[in-house]
């Protein structure tokens, strides 16, 4: 059994020759027999690990491997080129046909044998999920560089061109025209005012009006509501008038105008005030009286 399992000493091996042992394998089959029941894996056909390692690119120098040849003695492996697709891994592990004529390797030498086998089986398997895992990643990248563009931006029409259209497209808007006051802003001051009651929308157009400085006063709009204190007319917003001539400015009311009855044109401190002192109006403009 010791034979078997653990091989002889030279005095030992002597020993069994005297006692006409030498020749018996009944102990060699029994301990070949225990040894393959209790192997707990199946191993690699011989010659596979030669394909599965140079096919995952594994290149270990001096490292030897079984061989498939009868008669010929493990070899140490020889460069090749690289796998260049997955398909070409996956059919290099396919197992090789053994031989008829080849050597019964012992047992003993068999499972010496295993360690360079489950290498050759890792090395393939990582070599495929590293392939696998550069494929996936690759795809994640080019869905990383997909731009969804957004809808382009329509340009903000101009207050003449906003004009325009309120002027084309409401059929309420009501046009009137300034009147000047003695106020020596308002020399030579002309223009209209036009405001539609439905889209609570207007554009003042003024030529001719003074140009203010806005860090000393500013213009500012009050619109008299027929359902509102003349005391506290709504706030129309506040404005500027450049050297460049005509100028056309949008309405931005405070509150909802119900029916305009009155616009006038202030000249205020810079920002604008809450009550006006109506100290100085410059333009006012009125829808004609019924009747």
């Amino acid at each position: 059994m010791q034979r078997a399992v653990e091989g002889l000493s030279d005095g030992e091996a002597a020993e069994l020759a005297e006692l006409g042992a030498d020749d018996d394998v009944s102990f060699d089959l029994a301990a070949a027999a225990i040894d393959i029941a209790t192997i707990r894996y199946e191993d690699m056909p011989a010659g596979v690990a030669d394909k599965v390692l140079l096919a995952a690119g594994v290149r270990p120098s001096g490292m030897t491997i079984p061989t498939t040849l009868p008669g010929v003695l493990p070899q140490k492996f020889a460069p090749a080129a690289a796998p260049s697709t997955l398909s070409t891994i996956m059919s290099a592990v396919e197992p090789a046909k053994p031989s008829q004529d080849a050597p019964v390797i012992p047992i003993t030498q068999a499972r010496r044998s295993r360690a360079p086998m489950v290498i050759a089986y890792l090395a393939a398997a990582a070599g495929i999920a590293v392939g696998i895992g550069a494929y996936l990643w690759k795809d994640a990248q080019v869905v990383e560089k997909v731009v969804i563009q957004d809808p382009p931006i329509k340009p903000t029409p101009s207050p003449s061109q906003a004009r325009r259209t309120l002027l084309e497209s409401a059929k309420d808007v009501k046009t009137l025209a300034w009147t000047a006051t003695p106020d020596v802003a308002a020399k030579g001051a002309a223009g209209d005012v036009v405001w539609s009651p439905s889209k609570q929308e207007g554009y003042m157009r003024f030529t001719g009006l003074a140009t203010n400085d806005p860090k000393v006063l500013q213009y500012q709009l009050w619109i008299f509501d027929k359902d509102r204190d003349d005391k506290y007319p709504v706030d129309g917003g506040v404005f500027d008038v450049g050297p460049d001539g005509e100028v056309v400015v949008k309405i931005s009311p405070k509150l909802y105008v119900h029916e305009p009855v009155l616009f006038a044109v202030t000249v205020e401190a810079p920002g604008g005030v809450v009550v006006s002192k109506r100290e100085r109006i410059v333009v006012t403009a009125a829808p004609p009286k019924a009747g």
